[in-house]
């Protein structure tokens, strides 16, 4: 190639750039979600936009925006008034722009124009599309079925330190005009903000690491304005709350409408403070049936005293009479038990007797010393008696015992008796 057909790269890039001008002069319409948004010091807003072929899916194109200072306020202002929510990451809108070539900057889109009532109706169908998930999956009402301690004493609190709803949260319960004590732990998080989500789900974790120290979960954000809301139209905070082992209470601090998360939740109120009153009421509801079930006990137990003393009354009278004629019935019978038993025992003593008797003389008949004095001997072998001729060996040295002396011999034969 001659050196007169080269041309240089910025000279080439500026030709792709009129051929872009040229096949794209106009605006275009186009929808994409914020991936990413940073907003200079000088008021310009410079965005990451991606696209996908469908909502939520994979990523299939992605390309820088910008929207200039001139237009970032107004449009933004429009915007956040008409959905409710700022332009933030996360978001899908639709917007009218124009391409953009710069040899060193590459390809972007310059935004003019944006239609609120897109993203209004995308962040519906979301909403709406969270809500079908968590129904279809059968745990929408799994948190409110749970059962509430009467009296919650320990409560994990989700909320940042620095919001002045959790103060009102924590002076309302320790203030409270009834004395209750509550233990109230704090796990910190973000409660706006594209961390939110993250924030929220990792303080139910932490908490369910120590489930059994509490009895409930109150996530609180306090006052503000209704643009926060939509952070917690979050599937996975609202998923983590059904799946929570203790009840969840809300107090995000909206007036009109409730998030996701508070549906789920197992109650929702409007703002910290009204979750605080709601505990305090639940206790006092609890104090209140005990001091009734007393009241109730105290009654049923007088009554039945009073009757009682009645009955133990007429029992004393009917019993007192019953025992004179059991004592009356017992002497006699004793009287007649103790003859009978003198007699019997005169009768068996005498029996008795006799039988030692005869048994004294039986024990005399066969005394040792009084059957040799009858002249029979007894015969015995290394000083044991002799029973049988079996129990000798000839030469053994025997000893016949007499009533008076004894003679010592050796066996000659022993004679054994078949």
């Amino acid at each position: 190639m001659s050196p007169e057909g080269r041309i240089s790269l910025t000279e080439f890039l500026g030709l792709v750039r009129d051929r872009i001008y040229e096949a794209l002069p106009e605006a275009y319409w186009v929808v994409a979600e914020i991936a990413e948004l940073k907003t200079h010091s000088a008021g310009h807003c410079y965005l990451e936009l991606t696209g996908s072929d469908t909502p939520g899916g994979r990523i299939t194109s992605r390309i820088r925006a910008t929207i200039w200072a001139s237009k970032y306020r107004s449009l933004n202002t429009f915007f956040t008034a008409s959905t409710g929510i700022p332009l933030r990451a996360g978001i899908t809108i639709l917007f009218r722009a124009t391409v953009e070539y710069h040899e060193l900057y590459g390809l972007s889109l310059n935004i003019t124009d944006i239609d609120p009532a897109y993203t209004a109706g995308d962040m519906a169908l979301r909403r709406e599309a969270i809500i079908r998930r968590l129904r279809s999956e059968g745990v929408f009402t799994m948190n409110a079925g749970l059962p509430l301690n009467p009296y919650p004493r320990n409560i994990a609190v989700i909320s940042s330190s620095q919001a002045a709803g959790y103060q009102d949260f924590v002076n309302h319960l320790s203030d409270n005009p009834y004395g209750y004590f509550f233990s109230i732990t704090l796990f910190g998080a973000v409660m706006q903000g594209e961390d939110t989500e993250a924030s929220v789900t990792e303080a139910l974790d932490r908490i369910s690491e120590e489930i059994a120290r509490y009895d409930l979960v109150a996530i609180i954000r306090g006052g503000g304005s209704t643009t926060d809301l939509s952070w917690f139209d979050s599937y996975a905070i609202a998923y983590h709350v059904t799946q929570f082992p203790l009840p969840v209470l809300t107090g995000i601090g909206h007036e009109k409408d409730l998030s996701v998360t508070d549906m789920v939740a197992w109650k929702s109120l409007k703002t910290p403070t009204a979750v605080a009153g709601f505990i305090v009421e639940r206790t006092l509801e609890c104090e209140n049936r005990i001091i009734g079930m007393a009241e109730t006990l105290a009654s049923v137990v007088t009554e039945a005293l009073d009757a009682a003393g009645q009955q133990v009354s007429g029992l004393q009278n009917r019993t007192a009479a019953m025992a004179r004629l059991m004592v009356k019935i017992r002497n006699e019978k004793l009287t007649y038990h103790t003859g009978t038993l003198h007699r019997a025992a005169k009768i068996s003593l005498g029996k008795s007797v006799d039988a030692l008797n005869g048994l004294e003389k039986s024990l005399r008949h066969l005394d040792p010393s009084e059957v040799l004095r009858r002249g029979f001997t007894l015969t015995s072998r290394n000083g044991l008696i002799v029973r049988s001729a079996d129990e000798l060996m000839e030469n053994d040295t025997i000893t016949t015992h007499f009533e008076i002396g004894s003679a010592r011999s050796t066996v000659n034969q022993v004679t054994r008796k078949n």
